[in-house]
């Protein structure tokens, strides 16, 4: 197999390099979020691994039969989509499987191959159950297409799992002392944790990294907001200072300059109040913000979730945070957003404690999560 990796500043243009060099028969075997240095300064890039069958791959499978003509009548999904339907009916998921298997050309597959109508049905019941969007499935089917003949009932999990893995795509929260600090903005809906995530990013850069560390709140807005991070502030040793005003920001940053990192708690604002985000933007526009997360509670639902991502957008945030997952009963969402809107994750929280409760984004650890629907330790 022939292996390479495509950079791009967004996973459409990366994946657009890899499908004009290799094609449709590209299989995905990775991506990631990498930095690369320039003259003009450091730049995030996204990065996919891909891999092609190459002609001898190819040649050596003829040699043994793999591509017999005899083989290839096609498989009829038909007789099976009626026991499909009976159990995700009432999802009224029918005609979703209708034309995933119909996009996907599932036909094609060969009456030998290992992977068997029955596995991939049962594959793609689960991906709609566990509320994985339709063309996302469809993805996956696509690529457990390719590896067919290597596909197994016992190994079916581990390469669907991969196959999600491969569209998870993560950041990762770099650490390191630079003789300035280091602004970090946290914006967001009402009601996802905001502050409690601020709180625990604190206390892990103060406790386990051993940085010094500021706080900047500007929710001055929910009742209690203040007193919740003075009050954790008192106790972790922190410097917490408020901002009523944007102009004021410019000053508060210079009382914190000596700090390692300095985080930015925004308050929460609705996706469709334009007024009160445009309010929230001024506070962040006052000073030289090096990073911005924003936060999504994943037991909301998809279209909200998406909903909020795009109009968020005028943040510019450079990755996402997903809370409350110890909550959620399925995480399908989690996938269709971070496709959707083409943003990495770079951590999850799963409870309220602090600092404990709160996962460095890792794409195999999401991707078994949202098929398996369970949060492993």
């Amino acid at each position: 197999m022939k292996i390479k990796k495509f950079l791009a500043p967004t996973l459409r243009e990366a994946s657009e390099k890899m499908k004009l060099e290799f094609g449709d028969e590209a299989i995905i075997l990775g991506t990631r979020v990498v930095n690369k240095q320039l003259e003009s300064g450091s730049v995030k890039l996204f990065e996919i691994t891909s891999g092609i069958e190459e002609e001898s791959d190819r040649f050596a499978k003829e040699d043994h039969g793999l591509n017999d003509d005899s083989d290839k009548k096609e498989l009829d999904f038909t007789a099976e989509l009626s026991r499909i339907s009976e159990n995700i009916g009432k999802r009224k998921n029918h005609s979703s499987l209708m034309n995933i298997l119909d996009t996907a050309k599932i036909k094609s597959f060969k009456k030998n191959t290992k992977l068997t109508k029955e596995l991939l049905n049962t594959a793609i019941e689960n991906l709609l159950h566990k509320e994985v969007d339709k063309p996302i499935v469809k993805t996956i089917v696509s690529q457990l297409k390719k590896s067919q003949n290597l596909i197994t009932d016992s190994n079916l999990e581990n390469y669907i799992i991969s196959t999600i893995a491969s569209l998870v795509s993560t950041s990762h929260f770099e650490i390191e002392r630079k003789g300035k600090p280091k602004v970090v903005a946290l914006v967001g809906p009402t009601g996802v944790g905001k502050t409690t995530c601020i709180a625990k990013l604190a206390a892990i850069s103060k406790i386990l990294h051993n940085l010094n560390i500021g706080i900047i709140s500007v929710d001055t807005y929910r009742l209690g907001a203040i007193d919740q991070l003075r009050i954790f502030s008192d106790i972790s040793n922190i410097d917490m200072l408020v901002a009523y005003e944007p102009q004021e920001m410019p000053g508060l940053i210079k009382q914190l300059k000596n700090k390692d990192i300095i985080f930015i708690d925004t308050a929460g604002r609705s996706q469709n109040n334009r007024k009160d985000m445009e309010k929230t933007k001024e506070f962040l526009d006052n000073v030289n913000v090096n990073e911005t997360y924003l936060v999504l509670s994943s037991t909301s639902s998809s279209k909200n979730l998406i909903d909020t991502a795009e109009k968020f957008k005028f943040y510019n945030y450079d990755s996402l945070i997903f809370t409350k997952i110890d909550e959620s009963v399925s995480f399908g969402n989690i996938l269709n957003v971070m496709v959707e809107v083409n943003s990495p994750i770079i951590y999850l929280t799963n409870g309220q404690v602090i600092p404990d409760d709160i996962i460095s984004a890792d794409s195999e650890f999401i991707a078994n999560m949202i098929y398996t629907g369970k949060v492993l330790a």
